[in-house]
């Protein structure tokens, strides 16, 4: 009666949902596979995929993804080439590896994608095989390196694809069946700009295009490593005083003018990562306006106003060996000179709240830019209240805080050192707060790392997951303020970290072939005799490139940041 009284007045909005014009939502279209795994049949070169679809008459595309390692293609048929039990075909394409996987999704007439189905598809084994002598090579001084190989059915052999894998770098070649033997001893000549640790693999194709198990080779030319020559390259932050006596002498006058552009005269810290290819962010603790001035007895900020827990400046510099200089900053958007305040701090002084937040090392991962900070209750014993973890998906311009990491008061990680080296994880060399603790490790997935559920503690023989109680000490040193980095052509980790010695203080470097260890014995950087009051030693990741360690280092007087370099030096 309402609808008819509704229509007799000139409405028409009252209508039955399942009339003409008007649709409820639709079932998605939806798929399912027959089996997890196929394999090529070798005569066809092809591999056939069983493919049931539900609510065919829904489906508006199927997406299907070759995905290789790290690389995806996507592909798209339309629903009218397919149907309800559909047998999807792949057919071979040189280069393909042993094995990869595709990955079929059904988008329904209303946009909507079901869960993806996943096949690996195994390629047929080749008639050929090789066999390396040895796994591992140590040429030591030589400038060459050679392995025998062992190549059954030669005479089915097309040829043997050869891949040095140099970190970030690949380099192919082949070995042509006509230049081979049964048994043929490879040769490489060293290059001036190779790693002293690579990898080469060695992958058999006959002459039907199938490919032989992979063999690796690893040639380990690590020895020690040193230094020598350290420098005070550049101020980098702060009002520049070069002729200030008490201050240290600089190989460069780099005047960033951080207190005038930014509102940074005094700072500390300088935590330093790469976030876009060639442009690096710099992380700085407790920071102090354009009134700072040096406080020469006693150090410190003094009664500099303009305080902020932490500011974050940019650097597009990529060659050092002149000073750093700085771009840009992530600005107060009231205060278009100012760098604001990235993670919050209370500024409770009252040593029973939340004193300030403090950076304590920055990376790079999945895309992502995160950094570590501890939130501080009080000086007093480096006391905090929890550590955690904040990102940007932006570049660094703006951030938000992880939920799901958070760190203890007393957790072994409350202060850390990032670092990666390729292998799709992110490593954590951490420390109780303060700088009387021994140093434990970890590693998360990079895809993974806002989980803190996920991290994974090396407990001295395996990685245990979600069980920080678990971690072993890593060596026998109380270490504060470190930073990790791999260098890719030395083949090592590198740790820089501040220690109390019998004679003062100083910045300490170990180095260790696997993040694991063994690691060196110490060996002294900087002392505290020569910069006095130093502390702070936060790797450049543009110095990896070489042979000369960039680290950003604090002097508590003027209570501002300097550019140091060693060179390296094998042993």
């Amino acid at each position: 009666m309402i609808c008819a009284s509704l229509l007799l007045a000139g409405f028409t909005g009252c209508k039955d949902s399942d009339s003409d014009g008007e649709k409820g939502p639709i079932e998605p279209a939806t798929l399912t596979v027959a089996a997890s795994t196929v394999n090529m049949d070798p005569a066809s070169k092809t591999a056939s995929v069983a493919i049931e679809f539900e609510h065919f008459e829904n489906l508006k595309s199927l997406n299907v993804t070759k995905v290789v390692e790290e690389d995806r293609t996507t592909s798209s048929m339309n629903q009218s080439d397919l149907t309800a039990s559909y047998t999807y075909v792949y057919t071979y394409t040189e280069g393909d590896p042993a094995t990869f996987a595709l990955e079929f999704v059904a988008v329904s007439t209303d946009g909507s994608a079901s869960e993806p189905e996943t096949v690996q598809v195994n390629l047929p084994e080749g008639a050929v095989t090789v066999t390396l002598e040895n796994d591992t090579v140590n040429p030591g001084e030589s400038d060459e390196v050679t392995v025998k190989m062992s190549i059954e059915n030669l005479a089915e052999l097309d040829y043997i694809q050869v891949e040095r894998i140099d970190w970030d770098r690949t380099e192919s070649s082949k070995l042509f069946a006509a230049d081979l033997t049964p048994d043929y001893t490879f040769s490489y000549s060293f290059k001036t700009t190779d790693a002293d640790y690579f990898t080469f693999t060695f992958e058999a194709v006959d002459v039907n295009g199938w490919r032989s198990p992979v063999q690796t080779l690893k040639v380990d030319r690590r020895g020690g490593l040193g230094f020598k020559n350290l420098q005070c390259v550049s101020r980098v932050t702060g009002a520049e005083q070069t002729d200030d006596p008490i201050l240290p002498a600089t190989l460069y006058k780099v005047d960033n003018q951080t207190d005038q552009r930014f509102n940074v005269g005094g700072t500390d810290l300088g935590i330093v990562w790469e976030t876009t290819p060639g442009r690096y962010g710099l992380f700085f603790g407790d920071t102090y306006g354009r009134s700072f001035t040096p406080v020469y007895n006693g150090g410190g900020p003094g009664a500099a106003g303009g305080w902020r827990c932490n500011v974050l400046l940019f650097s597009e510099d990529d060659d050092l060996s002149d000073g750093m200089t700085i771009d840009d900053a992530a600005l107060d958007p009231l205060n278009v000179n100012q760098a604001r305040e990235i993670i919050y701090g209370a500024k409770d002084v009252s040593g029973n709240g939340d004193w300030t937040s403090i950076p304590t090392s920055a990376i790079r991962a999945n895309g992502i830019d995160y950094v570590h900070y501890f939130n501080l209750k009080t000086w007093t014993g480096w006391t905090t209240n929890y550590s955690g973890l904040y990102r940007s998906v932006d570049n660094g311009l703006k951030w938000a805080r992880c939920p799901k990491v958070t760190f203890s008061s007393n957790s072994n990680f409350g202060m850390v050192g990032f670092g990666k080296n390729g292998d799709g994880y992110v490593y954590i060399v951490g420390t109780v707060s303060g700088r009387n603790s021994q140093p434990k490790l970890a590693r998360v997935k990079e895809t993974e790392i806002e989980d803190l559920s996920n991290y994974e503690y090396w407990n001295g023989q395996d990685w245990v997951k979600d069980n920080e109680a678990a971690a072993v000490v890593l060596f026998d040193d109380h270490a504060g303020e470190l930073s990790i980095a791999y260098h890719p052509i030395y083949g090592k980790w590198i740790i820089l970290y501040f220690r109390d010695v019998a004679y003062g203080y100083d910045v300490a470097m170990r180095t260790a072939n696997d993040i694991t260890g063994p690691w060196s014995a110490p060996m002294e950087v900087v002392h505290g005799e020569d910069y006095a009051q130093l502390y702070g030693s936060y790797i450049h990741p543009a110095s990896l490139k070489g042979d000369k360690l960039y680290f950003v280092m604090s002097m508590w007087v003027p209570y501002n940041t300097y550019l140091m370099s060693i060179d390296l030096v094998r042993q």
